[in-house]
């Protein structure tokens, strides 16, 4: 029982940690309120009320435009998700929507419906770029905040604390700084632009290029003309490759490849690129090619009933079919085998299929 107790308590707690993950918060439901509000009007910009005879509804009912019936159908869907935290704040806020429907909509005053239900009315969002209870503006101002280079912490919400989260490359409380790693390309009272560092520079610069590095990065070397050069390892002791290897200079490091199987020793990949050939094989026109040692000696693999195998770099020898190898010598096969093989050739015959008469 007190395992079961602990299992469903793991698991409450695990439901909760996910729904709240997904929650909404009360700005985000707003929003989603005032974009259905939005789509409302759209769908419901043709209709009528619907009796067949519409001069007279609107002569006695008034214009469907600005009508409760036509209210009635927008707020339905105000929550098309049927999300239970929309369907709470509609039912809360839902006489602010009518006073909004007929004090400023169905007067055509042009009224922002998001602006006056959710920042001026139920007050659970802020303008852009503003931030907390009282929509305070963030770091920067509401034109740019945070130099235009991070985010402001709560902007647009109730919530918040106004912080800068800055942008990669960037720092400081207002991101008006560059991090390490990046140059000031632009700096003036308004705004700060910062561009990544040469891969040839360590850690800082104080320009573009291999030339604004302020310490050259490992895998490069100083040049007075250049500033940073890459570093031939391949041409230095620094490369430590096998015998077998060859070592191929990339920017900044290197690689060790393994040689051609061709090859004893390489300068790159390839049985052209031998400095000297393995056993087996014999340099024909600057390339070690494999030397077929059966045709060459033919007194290889002596005695009856053998063969010999060419293989890449030497050779192998077998016995003849129906021989096996035995005390050094090929002998036939035992009978039981014999049969057994022959067996197996049968069974295979058998397993092909008939023809249809």
């Amino acid at each position: 029982m007190e395992y079961l107790k602990c299992v469903q308590s793991i698991l409450l707690c695990c439901l909760l940690f996910i729904s709240g993950i997904h929650a909404k918060t009360k700005c985000e439901i707003c929003k989603d309120v005032e974009k259905n509000f939005e789509e409302g009007l759209k769908k419901t910009a043709k209709s009528n009320f619907g009796g067949g005879n519409t001069k007279w509804e609107e002569k006695s009912l008034g214009k469907y435009r600005y009508s409760e019936t036509r209210l009635v159908e927008v707020i339905e869907n105000l929550c098309e998700n049927s999300e239970k935290e929309c369907h709470t704040f509609v039912e809360e806020h839902e006489e602010l929507v009518e006073k909004y429907w007929h004090s400023d909509f169905a007067k055509n005053k042009g009224t922002d419906f998001f602006m006056w239900l959710c920042i001026d009315n139920v007050k659970v969002c802020c303008p852009e770029n503003t931030y907390g209870p009282n929509c305070k503006s963030c770091p920067g101002g509401t034109k740019s905040p945070c130099n235009g280079n991070g985010k402001c912490d709560g902007a647009g919400t109730r919530s918040g604390k106004g912080t800068c989260s800055c942008d990669h490359g960037y720092s400081g409380e207002m991101c008006d700084s560059c991090t390490d790693g990046h140059y000031e390309e632009v700096k003036n009272d308004t705004h700060t632009i910062c561009n990544k560092c040469d891969d040839s520079c360590k850690s800082t610069c104080w320009e573009a290029g291999p030339k604004g590095c302020d310490e050259c990065n490992t895998g490069w070397t100083h040049s007075e003309e250049e500033g940073c050069v890459d570093v031939d390892e391949c041409s230095s002791d620094s490369a430590k490759c096998t015998d077998d290897e060859y070592c191929s200079n990339t920017v900044g490091s290197f690689y060790c490849g393994k040689c051609h199987s061709a090859c004893k020793g390489c300068t790159q990949y390839g049985a052209d690129k031998c400095t000297e050939c393995s056993g087996g094989y014999r340099l024909t026109d600057n390339t070690c090619t494999d030397i077929d040692e059966c045709t060459e000696d033919t007194s290889l693999c002596g005695g009856e009933n053998r063969q010999c195998v060419n293989n890449p770099g030497s050779y192998t020898c077998t016995c003849n079919e129906g021989f096996i190898e035995q005390d050094d010598k090929c002998v036939p096969k035992p009978k039981d085998e014999s049969s057994k093989d022959q067996g197996e050739e049968n069974t295979e015959d058998s397993q092909e299929p008939k023809e249809e008469l």
